[in-house]
C-alpha cells in the first residue's frame, strides 16, 4: 500500500502545474472501466517507469469515475515505452493512453461549449454575460429537432483567445437563473472538431453526451479535457 493518506490538496498538483502540456512525461488516459481506481491506474503504468503523479477525473455530482484520467511520469521515455506497446488493459477493459504533449491544440482556442444551461436563458443575457470577459464573435444555440425548442447548452465563439482563458479559471458560472459548466472546443489533427469536457453534467433531458464517446448532438463529439486547465 502507498502512503496516500491525507494527501487530499496534493492530489493531482503536480499534473495541473504543467497546465500547458509542456511536460513530455505527461499522458492522458482514456477508456478506464468506471470501477478503475487511482491506485489501479498508477500500479499498471507503474511497471513503464516512475509515476510521479497521478489522477483520476470524478463527476463532481456523482463522485463516479468519469472514465478518463491523467499520468506523470518522471522520464518521458516511460511515455514511449507505454506508446510502444500495441495494447493496454486495466479492470479487463482496453484502455487508450495518449502522450498529452501530443494533444495539445496548437491553433489559439476560442470556442467554448457551455453547458447546464437552461434553454429560456435569452442569447442577450448570454451575449451580455460572456462579452464580459472580451468581444464575442457568434454565438450558437441548437435546437431539438423534434420538439423544435432550445437545448441545454451553446456554443460560443469569442475574437480573441483571452477570454476562453479566463473563463476557464473558474468551475462554474452564473448565466441567469442557471449555474454552467464548460468545454474547450478546437480543432485538432487527432479528432477534427472536439469538444473537450471541463465540468461535463448530464442535463435532464440527456443532451449533453457522456464521456463514453457517445455522439454530440451537435456534428461535434466530445473528448475529455486535455489541456489541463482547472
Amino acid at each position: 500500500g502507498g502512503g496516500g493518506g491525507g494527501g487530499g490538496e496534493s492530489e493531482g498538483a503536480k499534473i495541473d502545474a504543467s497546465k500547458n502540456e509542456e511536460d513530455e512525461g505527461k499522458m492522458f488516459i482514456g477508456g478506464l472501466s468506471w470501477d478503475t481506481t487511482k491506485k489501479d491506474l498508477k500500479d499498471y503504468f507503474t511497471k513503464f517507469g516512475e509515476v510521479v503523479d497521478c489522477t483520476l477525473k470524478l463527476d463532481p455530482i456523482t463522485g463516479r469515475s468519469r472514465g478518463f484520467g491523467f499520468v506523470l511520469f518522471k522520464e518521458s521515455e516511460s511515455v514511449d515505452k507505454v506508446m510502444d506497446q500495441k495494447e493496454h488493459k486495466l479492470n479487463g477493459k482496453v484502455i487508450d493512453p495518449k502522450r498529452a504533449k501530443a494533444m495539445k491544440t496548437k491553433e489559439p482556442v476560442k470556442k467554448i461549449f457551455v453547458g447546464g444551461l437552461s434553454p429560456d436563458t435569452p442569447e442577450e443575457k448570454i451575449r451580455e454575460y460572456f462579452g464580459g470577459f472580451g468581444e464575442v464573435e457568434s454565438i450558437e444555440l441548437p435546437m431539438d429537432n423534434k420538439t423544435n425548442k432550445r437545448r441545454g447548452f451553446c456554443f460560443i465563439t469569442f475574437k480573441e483567445e483571452e477570454p476562453v482563458k479566463k473563463i476557464m479559471e473558474k468551475k462554474y458560472h452564473n448565466v441567469g437563473l442557471s449555474k454552467v459548466c464548460f468545454g474547450l472546443c478546437f480543432q485538432s489533427a487527432f479528432f477534427g472538431e472536439r469538444v473537450t469536457e471541463q465540468n461535463p453534467r448530464d442535463n435532464r433531458d440527456g443532451s449533453v453526451a457522456k464521456a463514453s464517446g457517445q455522439r454530440a448532438p451537435v456534428k461535434s463529439s466530445f473528448w475529455p479535457c486535455i489541456l489541463g486547465m482547472k
